[in-house]
């Protein structure tokens, strides 16, 4: 992805995906199955695409969402928390038929998910004819970020668009990443869990750095993948690297990894090399986990600089 550094230039970016309420039920001990837990349950705003464009807002940059919400209260709460944040909503829309969409998380007393469950059917309506009909101004963007929870014709019509834009894609899910098979010779750059990439490459068993590789030679430009407490492995321009991560405390995991999408970018777009852009990456995902919210409040690039330097 060398040709996206800007080398500090402002860059226009539109993320498209979820953004929906993340409901968390944190166990007060460990989880017990076919009996009822106590849990204390909480709210608040997530969604791949949305906590992927907080994060950059949070960062400097301005990008633009674009998302699905029913006509319900949680679609009005959603937009009202939206309008606090430094980015373009001209791209969310409206859906009559379905819902706005929800996450329910279910976490261990540590902070770990043990299962999750969703109803995000309402994006099954962010198709090509809907996004044709959204501004023009809107893709006039150098890159597009799309999460999987996006049509497979969607995420083909980004990726079939390379010329007009960089695409950066994340996976998801391993059922939702499948999406995304017809679509990896024209990805510039792949944010993946391993079992993703597993899943894409129909090869459970591969390390890592195979993974990835096998992800290179299947056409994408740049592999992110992340590794949970293993930390990360980068693959790029005939390099792999694996960067280990810090322990740090757990509250909560959820959105993590999308702060580590959003930092990697970011960091990507100022022309910062790829084991550097991954160690800012990793620390934005430790900041995050040390906070009950899906996006951390105390990001900033000032926050990162002193978790990389510590």
């Amino acid at each position: 992805m060398a040709e996206v550094a800007k080398g500090g230039a402002a860059t226009s970016i539109v993320v498209v995906g979820a953004c929906h309420l993340d409901r968390k039920a944190r166990a007060e001990v460990p989880f017990v199955a076919g009996a009822s837990n106590p849990v204390v349950l909480r709210s608040c705003p997530g969604g791949v695409a949305r906590n992927v464009a907080e994060n950059l807002s949070r960062l400097g940059l301005a990008p633009a969402l674009v998302s699905r919400l029913g006509r319900d209260a949680e679609g009005d709460a959603l937009l009202a928390s939206l309008r606090a944040l430094s980015l373009d909503g001209a791209g969310i829309t409206r859906s009559d038929s379905a819902p706005t969409a929800f996450h329910l998380i279910a976490l261990e007393p540590d902070g770990e998910m043990l299962v999750a469950v969703a109803d995000m059917r309402v994006y099954d309506e962010i198709t090509p004819a809907l996004l044709q009909d959204l501004p023009a101004e809107l893709w006039k963007a150098e890159v597009v970020f799309a999460d999987c929870n996006l049509p497979a014709e969607t995420l083909g019509w980004f990726a079939g668009r390379r010329e007009s834009w960089l695409f950066a894609a994340n996976g998801v899910s391993p059922a939702k990443a499948l999406r995304l098979r017809g679509c990896l010779a024209r990805c510039d750059l792949l944010f993946v869990n391993r079992q993703e990439a597993a899943t894409l490459l129909d090869a459970p068993d591969e390390a890592p750095e195979a993974a990835a590789a096998a992800l290179r030679r299947a056409g994408v430009g740049e592999v992110v993948m992340t590794l949970g407490a293993a930390g990360l492995c980068l693959a790029w321009e005939g390099e792999c690297v694996m960067l280990p991560t810090v322990a740090t405390p757990v509250v909560d995991i959820t959105g993590a990894g999308d702060a580590l999408a959003a930092a990697y970018l970011e960091a990507r777009l100022r022309g910062v090399a790829p084991p550097a852009a991954g160690q800012r990456a990793l620390a934005a995902a430790r900041l995050t986990v040390g906070c009950a919210e899906s996006v951390s409040p105390a990001l900033t690039p000032a926050a990162l600089d002193s978790l990389e330097n510590a």
